[in-house]
Formats: C-alpha cells, structure tokens, sequence
C-alpha cells in the first residue's frame, strides 16, 4: 500500500490542511486547495474515484465542488464515489451553488457521483482488495466524526481524522501496523484535537507500531521533529510511505 501525505497542516500551517492520498486512487479528506496540491506533487486527479470524508469542518472537504469540476471539465464517466456522515451531500451541493450559481443540476448529470453517507461502515469493500471500517471518534462538539481503517491483505492502516485521545485512538492504532493521527499542539490544551505529549505516550505504548503525525501547527511540526522519536515520522507534504 502505498500512502502519500498531501497535506500535513492544521488551519493556519504554511503546508496544506490534512489530506492523504492511498494508492493514488482514494483521497481520505479533501480540503481547501488540496486538488491544485495535488497536481503540484504530480498526482492526477482524475485517477481519484474514492473520496473518504472524515467530518464536516470547512477544512476536510471544502475542495469537493473543485474536485466534481474536474470530473465535469474532462468528460469522466467512470463512477466516483464520495463517503461521508449525514449530511455530506447537501452541504456539498450547498457550497457547489455558492462558489457556482446554478450550475450544480447541469455539471451532476453530466458525470458519475455518488455521495454515500453512512452511520457505520463494517468491512465495507471499496476497491480490488482495499476494505474500509468506520472508527467513531471524539471531535469535540463535531459529531459524527470518524477515523477509518483500510484494509489491504494483513497490512492494515490506520486514521484518526480529527479527535482528541479516547478509546477509537487506541483500537486504531492497536489494529493498523502504521496509523495516521491527528497531533495539532504541542501542548494536550484542547478538546477536539490530540497533542505532542499524547503522541509521545502512545508512541512509547506501542512501540511495535509506526505512528505518522498530519494536522499539525507549524511550532507542533518542529517541537515533533526535534524529539527523534524511533518510531515517529513526521512528515512534510507530499512525503510518500511505502507499507
């Protein structure tokens, strides 16, 4: 399997919001900017036809309508599907006729979208041997928000998505040989989101495991970096793991 880190950063960070591309087909989180992100790490968009949303928050999907313009601008017909919680569909088509006024219906029809949203996804099988489970996490006042572990053979990778430490942390990690968690602060001061002394304590719980850090702060990137924690990588954008 291969991962590649499009976006490492939180609100705010000089890299771009959290967004990791697998196997060059399926996108988990699509925010702000991330398809021109992606064509400058040359990755072709278009080849995307899985979209994994995680939650809600502007910063996690706002780039869909640029996303479904792409499909629109260059005829393709071949299905893409986007999962997402409750909702995802409207909000979607919402912010498509704010950016694009009353071009929603006409581009929609005109290529092969579907939003499926869901409560829980079990082993849900997304493409050739890649299965997906729906993990509910803790986003604070964000709910649902959901982590997700994607299956291939026995090399299981794990997300966060946005959450603070709980329990869905735990079974990610103890489920994945490489998770991929939120860390924002340095310092464990939030309600929605985890921390460097958080990473650190499941990194040193579970030291068979490899943890890679996205959603950071640019000061949380570089307190990270300068704790050469064996088995943490904290990444830049466009950083490709190898699993």
């Amino acid at each position: 399997m291969e991962i590649r880190l499009v976006g490492t950063g939180s609100i705010g960070a000089v890299q771009s919001s959290a967004s990791t591309l697998v196997n060059k087909k399926i996108l988990i989180d699509m925010p702000n900017g991330i398809v021109k992100r992606l064509k400058q790490f040359g990755e072709n968009v278009l080849n995307i036809d899985i979209v994994l949303i995680t939650h809600l928050h502007g910063d996690h999907y706002f780039d869909i309508p640029f996303f479904i313009l792409e499909k629109y601008f260059y005829k393709i017909k071949e299905k893409t599907t986007i999962y997402g919680p409750k909702d995802t569909a409207r909000k979607v088509k919402k912010l498509f006729e704010l950016a694009f006024p009353g071009e929603y219906k006409k581009v929609m029809e005109n290529i092969n979208i579907e939003f499926k949203e869901f409560k829980n996804l079990e082993n849900q099988k997304l493409k050739d041997n890649i299965y997906v489970e729906s993990v509910l996490v803790d986003h604070g006042k964000c709910k649902p928000a959901y982590g997700y572990l994607l299956k291939e053979n026995s090399r299981n990778v794990g997300f966060s998505g946005d959450s603070k430490m709980c329990e869905a942390i735990d079974y990610i990690v103890q489920n994945s040989i490489v998770s991929v968690l939120d860390m924002s602060f340095a310092e464990n001061i939030n309600h929605a989101h985890m921390g460097l002394h958080e990473i650190e304590r499941i990194c040193d719980k579970y030291k068979e495991k490899t943890i890679i850090t996205t959603h950071m702060q640019d000061y949380t990137r570089n307190e990270a970096k300068n704790k050469n924690i064996k088995n943490l990588i904290v990444p830049d954008d466009g950083q490709i793991i190898n699993i």
